[in-house]
């Protein structure tokens, strides 16, 4: 028995028991698989997007395939294209930190609690604010791109944090720690320098005459 005229339609394709989905919004069609051969099943996900058309909350089955990982590849893309010297930069964060965590996840599963659930795990592993402030920033803009592309990738902006920065250096460095460091100087005339000309370890620069 056919459905009533709006309800969408459900049918199989041939050689196969899948069930597939048919509908339309303000006048394009949709065609989706439902993974499934439950009948019962598929009618439920039939529901549900007619569900979302009604309330104004549906968005594709495209975009929901949409990942962050697709977000980061038009972030490098945009910094090459618009020459910016801070690429190896930018792919160095996504690479070693933003990518494990967010790179495979839907766009649409990125809510403002998951990135403080990013932030404060960023926190457990010692980094400094300004650190994650920066990773916040590529991931902002990732997502910024992407809600001005066309079509867009992305169609709301989660709440991004701005951590506070502490640049005050505290401290100075132990005799071990400063001969470490000069072990680590290139050049035989700035060791001179840095051993007879700087401070000396346990001294701040300003204290030095």
């Amino acid at each position: 028995m056919p459905r009533p005229r709006g309800t969408g339609s459900l049918y199989q394709r041939k050689e196969s028991t899948v069930w597939w989905i048919k509908y339309h919004r303000n006048g394009s069609y949709f065609r989706e698989s439902t993974r499934t051969a439950d009948k019962r099943k598929a009618t439920r996900i039939l529901s549900q997007r007619l569900a979302e058309i009604s309330t104004g909350s549906f968005v594709g089955p495209a975009h929901e395939r949409i990942t962050v990982g697709e977000l980061a590849d038009s972030l490098f893309r945009d910094y090459r294209i618009n020459g910016r010297k801070t690429l190896d930069d930018v792919q160095t964060r996504w690479r070693l930190h933003l990518e494990p965590f967010f790179g495979s996840r839907r766009v649409l599963e990125v809510t403002s609690d998951l990135i403080a659930r990013y932030v404060d795990q960023r926190q457990l592993e010692k980094a400094q604010n300004a650190t994650i402030n920066r990773e916040m920033a590529a991931l902002k803009r990732m997502f910024r791109i992407g809600m001005y592309s066309t079509p867009p990738k992305v169609l709301r902006l989660p709440k991004f944090p701005k951590l506070t920065e502490d640049n005050i250096r505290k401290g100075f460095l132990e005799d071990a720690q400063y001969e470490k460091l000069i072990g680590y100087c290139p050049d035989a005339w700035f060791r001179t320098l840095s051993k007879w000309g700087g401070p000396t370890a346990g001294e701040s620069a300003s204290s030095s005459t």
